[in-house]
């Protein structure tokens, strides 16, 4: 769950602007002027906004290489975000089969956290283990308790699989 609670303050993208501020502004999450350039992912964006802070302070101009590569920066964080989001993901995906993989054919009592009925899939969130993993079968409302068989932990893709009973 506070895996899944992290979720609510991604998304965010990277925005760069001259001149006038950028057009949309407000963090979603705060629903406020933000901007933040100081997190270990962000150590490019650092130093573009060190440079820029350091002119600004000695009233200096903006540095002409930080204006001829402005739009650069946001493209490149979000690649790297969207590389470090992945293999996050995939250790836990690879831990959660590593977990389950002993248990396969076992039946668990887990949470309807996602369904999509053209489909016939969602994802169920077991209390113990502490799993969230892919549900199929037949139709489950979201937010019900139901109980599922583990079909599928394959410990070399990090798939888990458990099918409502």
């Amino acid at each position: 769950m506070l895996y899944a609670c992290t979720t609510l303050f991604r998304g965010a993208g990277y925005v760069s602007f001259d001149g006038e501020a950028a057009e949309q502004p407000l963090h979603g999450a705060m629903n406020a002027a933000y901007a933040h350039a100081t997190a270990p992912l962000r150590r490019l964006v650092d130093r573009y906004v060190g440079a820029l802070c350091e002119a600004l302070c000695a009233g200096d101009p903006v540095p002409e290489w930080i204006r001829a590569e402005l739009d650069e920066p946001p493209k490149t964080m979000q690649q790297a975000t969207q590389r470090s989001n992945a293999y996050e993901r995939g250790l836990l995906d690879l831990v959660e089969a590593l977990v389950l993989a002993p248990h396969v054919g076992e039946s668990f009592q887990g949470v309807v956290t996602d369904w999509e009925a053209e489909d016939d899939r969602g994802e169920i969130q077991l209390a113990e283990p502490a799993v969230a993993a892919r549900l199929t079968g037949r139709k489950a409302e979201l937010g019900s308790e139901v109980e599922a068989e583990l079909v599928t932990a394959d410990v070399v893709t990090g798939r888990v699989e458990f099918r409502v009973r």
